[in-house]
């Protein structure tokens, strides 16, 4: 036979335990689905119907399409959601990353209409969610991602590392994968609030990143509080006259008060610390302003 030939069975083959292994993925992946699905109506008062599910071998995700959240005991659609993905989450071990995705989140027509008259620039959005975790087991460290954004109005993103997490790691695990009583519960609980303590913040960063509409909902806002845009941004000026911070953190405030564009908070600390320290070291620098904004390396930005 041909190498050619050889090759091209093969090929074949290969293709034909992939198309397999996908099928059997989907369908197990269907399975899980659901019996989350029964899982979550069992301990709460919302139903979740979707249109069905599927899972990708090579980037560990799946996704479920068009579901709809609804209030169990009147069967009113409450949430749409177009698309929601989980990627590399593993039930038996510590994932290097972990992520989770909703797309095309609306509000039904019952809850738009209540949200409308404090804000109809949001009841009338479409929004999209993500979360992600990443985690470096040679060193313990942990990258924390969140995001939202309402299409056409704004985003906004939380971001921060933490050092020293392998064992909230660790005890997270082990609270997914055993049954316990009472005092072991509580036991567990005890060992997550100590490796909660002993995680070490190193940086943090908040953004907005405002878009078209923002400008809109901000009038809408202030409107229902009685105030125009011209009055609120006197009043900030006014507080941030009273704030002991520095002039650069005072402008990023009030320029992005302005100019509705882009707004960025930053902060790092220079030593590795745990929580119980950090606050420590805030609570020590509270009467010093300006020692706390250096030790925080605090950071405003806006425009």
């Amino acid at each position: 036979m041909k190498k050619s030939t050889i090759m091209l069975a093969v090929a074949g083959a290969l293709s034909a335990a992939v198309v397999g292994a996908h099928f059997y993925a989907n369908q197990q992946a269907e399975l899980v689905v659901q019996k989350q699905i029964t899982q979550f109506a069992e301990q709460s008062e919302l139903l979740i119907e979707h249109q069905g599910s599927s899972y990708n071998l090579f980037t560990n995700t799946i996704k479920v399409q068009s579901l709809e959240i609804k209030d169990a005991a009147e069967q009113q659609v409450l949430l749409n959601i177009g698309e929601f993905s989980l990627q590399g989450y593993e039930a038996d071990k510590i994932s290097e990353f972990t992520e989770v995705k909703l797309a095309n989140v609306t509000l039904s027509p019952v809850l738009a209409a209540e949200l409308a008259p404090q804000a109809a620039t949001l009841a009338g959005a479409s929004y999209a969610l993500t979360s992600s975790l990443r985690y470096n087991p040679d060193n313990g460290n942990s990258q924390f991602k969140s995001s939202v954004e309402a299409d056409g109005v704004v985003g906004v993103e939380l971001n921060f590392d933490l050092g020293n997490s392998t064992e909230l790691m660790t005890t997270s695990l082990e609270m997914q994968q055993s049954t316990r009583t009472l005092e072991q519960e509580l036991q567990m609980q005890s060992k997550l609030i100590s490796a909660v303590q002993s995680l070490q913040p190193q940086t943090l960063t908040f953004a907005i990143a405002g878009q078209p509409k923002l400008d809109a909902l901000v009038t809408e806002l202030l409107t229902n509080q009685g105030l125009s845009k011209e009055q609120f941004e006197q009043m900030l000026a006014m507080q941030l006259a009273q704030v002991p911070v520095s002039e650069e953190a005072k402008q990023g405030l009030s320029g992005f008060a302005a100019g509705l564009n882009a707004l960025e908070v930053s902060v790092s600390l220079d030593e590795a610390m745990d929580f119980n320290a950090f606050s420590q070291q805030v609570q020590s620098l509270s009467a010093d302003p300006e020692a706390l904004e250096k030790f925080l390396n605090l950071k405003i930005t806006g425009s």
